[in-house]
């Protein structure tokens, strides 16, 4: 009988050693309020549901993943934190239903919310990793930076991973960093699809696979570089899934970018746009899969690029103004209208350059009057290539010649002076309301005249002149109308 027990037991513990441990990762979503915001005219919600369906594509079946979402269910809640998923094997389907079903609404719990990820990972007690994804800072009461800390101090080897997607604040990055780097993660700033659907590829190749080992790679730049140009880079390397060939700043992370093209086969040519500030960089070769990932870099210089633009010296507030540009072609520069000092991401109305490199153009001028910049910008506000001063003067209207009394429902048809803009307008308002009491109306997006219907019901009423744009609704011009 004792040889029986003690043989029992040993088949026990040889099994419990035999069954390796499966790893484990928690992916923490952001669906708080600000997720409805758009990125090139696409709900930031939208490009996070496709960048984890492309997760999923490729997920390692050999690790399990989970999902936690917050601010999905109720607004102004910080508790509002839902284990959507437990960490288990993947089911596909299953899991991007549950993504799919997420409707952003509230709050950004996000430290509370890791938290509760490494709890329900046993973190204190075995290897766990969690993937975060957040669109701005913490909305709640918990410090990310000293949550991270404490995490890792507990864990027995945690590591939270975290992506920034449309975080410009320096702030908010540097707590989302600080997360990261105090347990060992990494930090990705994603400011578009195709950069979250990279971050996201490249933690889930660090979380679920083991390294390969390093092999050589080469690149070939051109002989000249200008900024804010494209760039066409030779490589030859492994050519594996998510490695990628770009430009870094010197002395930087081997996984830090400035703009990268993915590596499709193990020779070609990279396509890149060259940074806006000229300088000193370096060209990458990148692996996802090697350690070091690093493969190959070498140094560049990029000449600094010649813009120009050029419009009248002053205009009146709200009105269109005609513009002349010159200066490297991209559709991620812009011309436009800027606040006098303000830095490169201030803008009032833009439009984006020809790709002939010479532009020719309107703008909306600002409604509220001061002192502004005409600006050639590159790379979506990361550097001022040229400017011209521009006074936005006060606007006037006029009503010309309207009528006194007109028939229900009838058309009108109102000869005008002022600006010309499309958030313009002329219409019918209550007797002594504002601009939100209107009823019927026509914008100003041609010259004069405006053709609309007056009210259906009789009463005395108010034609209004209404400045549209950046500074709200102001009514320039008003003339009182009855209706019969």
């Amino acid at each position: 009988m004792k040889y029986a027990a003690w043989a029992c037991a040993l088949m026990m513990v040889m099994n419990g050693a035999g069954a390796a441990e499966r790893d484990q990762v928690m992916l923490v979503l952001d669906a708080s309020g600000s997720m409805w915001g758009q990125i090139d005219g696409r709900s930031k919600v939208e490009i996070a549901r496709e960048a984890v369906a492309d997760l999923v594509k490729t997920w390692n079946p050999e690790v399990d993943l989970g999902l936690i979402a917050y601010g999905h269910r109720r607004k102004g809640d910080c508790a509002d934190i839902e284990t959507v998923l437990p960490a288990g094997p993947l089911h596909a389907n299953d899991y991007l239903a549950k993504v799919n079903a997420l409707n952003a609404k509230g709050m950004t719990p996000l430290s509370q919310a890791v938290i509760n990820a490494a709890d329900a990972l046993k973190a204190s007690e075995r290897k766990a990793t969690v993937i975060l994804v957040s669109d701005g800072e913490e909305t709640c009461e918990l410090d990310p930076c000293a949550v991270g800390k404490s995490l890792e101090a507990k864990g027995v080897e945690f590591t939270a991973h975290v992506i920034g997607f449309d975080v410009p604040n320096p702030a908010h990055q540097a707590q989302l960093r600080c997360l990261a780097e105090s347990t060992g993660g990494r930090y990705f700033n994603a400011s578009d699809a195709a950069s979250l659907d990279k971050a996201l590829g490249q933690i889930a190749v660090a979380s679920t696979e083991k390294p390969l080992p390093a092999v050589p790679a080469t690149l070939i730049p051109p002989a000249n570089i200008v900024a804010a140009t494209a760039v066409e880079v030779s490589f030859d390397g492994p050519g594996e899934a998510r490695d990628w060939v770009g430009f870094a700043k010197p002395g930087s992370d081997e996984q830090a970018y400035l703009d990268y093209d993915w590596v499709k086969m193990p020779k070609g040519v990279a396509v890149l746009r060259a940074p806006a500030e000229p300088g000193d960089y370096e060209l990458r070769y990148v692996s996802a899969r090697r350690k070091p990932a690093l493969l190959a870099q070498i140094k560049v210089s990029v000449a600094a690029a010649l813009a120009t633009v050029s419009g009248p010296s002053s205009v009146i507030s709200g009105d269109v103004v005609r513009v002349h540009a010159t200066g490297p072609a991209d559709n991620r520069h812009w011309i436009g209208f800027a606040p006098k000092d303000s830095d490169a991401r201030s803008y009032r109305d833009y439009l984006r350059p020809d790709a002939s490199g010479s532009t020719d153009g309107t703008l909306q001028a600002p409604s509220v009057p001061g002192d502004y910049e005409l600006r050639y910008v590159l790379n979506e506000s990361e550097k001022v290539a040229a400017s011209q001063p521009i006074t936005v003067l006060p606007a006037k209207a006029m009503l010309i010649d309207a009528p006194v009394r007109v028939v229900a429902n009838q058309e009108v048809v109102i000869d005008w002076s002022g600006p010309l803009g499309r958030h313009h307008w002329i219409g019918f308002i209550r007797k002594g309301g504002d601009s939100g009491d209107y009823l019927t109306y026509a914008y100003l997006a041609q010259p004069s005249p405006a053709r609309f219907r007056a009210p259906r019901e009789p009463g005395e009423y108010e034609l209004a002149f209404v400045l549209g744009g950046d500074g709200g609704e102001q009514i320039l011009a008003r003339h009182p109308i009855g209706v019969d």
